[in-house]
């Protein structure tokens, strides 16, 4: 695939997937900003010394930069495990497959969504949302809805990665089921898991939805705190 024909965020996803590949699966942002000029020195280089020089503020400015839709953090594709820390999330490394896929070819299979499934399983079979599913008024109260997204502090942070990691896995479990033409998703080829249905997803991402208008005050709180 060639450097210009992805995008800036899809170029770092394929570093951070390079970094695990090699047993790196949490790396620092130094760490990341190595392999991604590695990859494509033009891009990611210093400017005038593109083949000596990494720009570390022009990775670090795709990661963290607050007006780029394309953000790989509000994607779902990474996540922050410390100061100056990420991973690959599954999302992460299931997109990272698809753009490999894509560059080599290899598209004419179908794509494994082991790792999409893994991802939002979870959400799709939670009792709150299954609760939502028999009763539109569920979850009545906050508590419902931090146990839905898996809150364990009510900080900023923690809240917004919650909120983007269930976003992006319906996102990747739609498109998935849009390219291969599938309107099912099993963890692998084989089952032996719970089927997630096209009308599942789709239903998950109202909740999603419901959740952000019916409990604004609270996630506007929370969002306030530093």
């Amino acid at each position: 695939m060639k450097a210009d024909s992805i995008t800036a965020a899809q170029a770092i996803l394929l570093a951070g997937a390079a970094l695990a590949a090699n047993g790196k699966r949490e790396f620092t942002e130094w760490d990341l900003t190595i392999s991604a000029w590695q990859r494509d020195k033009n891009r990611f280089g210093l400017r005038g010394y593109e083949d000596q020089h990494p720009d570390h503020k022009r990775v670090m400015t795709e990661i963290m930069g607050q007006t780029k839709k394309d953000n790989p953090l509000r994607r779902g594709w990474f996540e922050k495990t410390g100061t100056n820390r990420y991973s690959i999330t599954p999302l992460g490394i299931s997109e990272a497959e698809r753009l490999d896929a894509r560059s080599s070819q290899k598209g004419v299979t179908i794509r494994s969504p082991q790792k999409i499934y893994d991802t939002i399983e979870p959400y799709v079979f939670h009792k709150v949302f299954l609760d939502y599913v028999r009763d539109p008024n569920e979850p009545r109260t906050w508590l419902g809805a931090a146990a839905f997204l898996s809150l364990s502090q009510n900080t900023a942070t923690v809240l917004n990665t919650r909120l983007r990691t269930v976003e992006s896995a319906v996102t990747q479990a739609l498109g998935w089921m849009d390219e291969e033409n599938q309107d099912t998703l099993i963890r692998g080829p084989i089952g032996g898991s719970r089927t997630v249905r096209r009308v599942d997803v789709e239903k998950l991402r109202e909740f999603i939805g419901l959740l952000q208008r019916r409990f604004a005050a609270q996630i506007a709180s929370i969002q306030k705190k530093k």
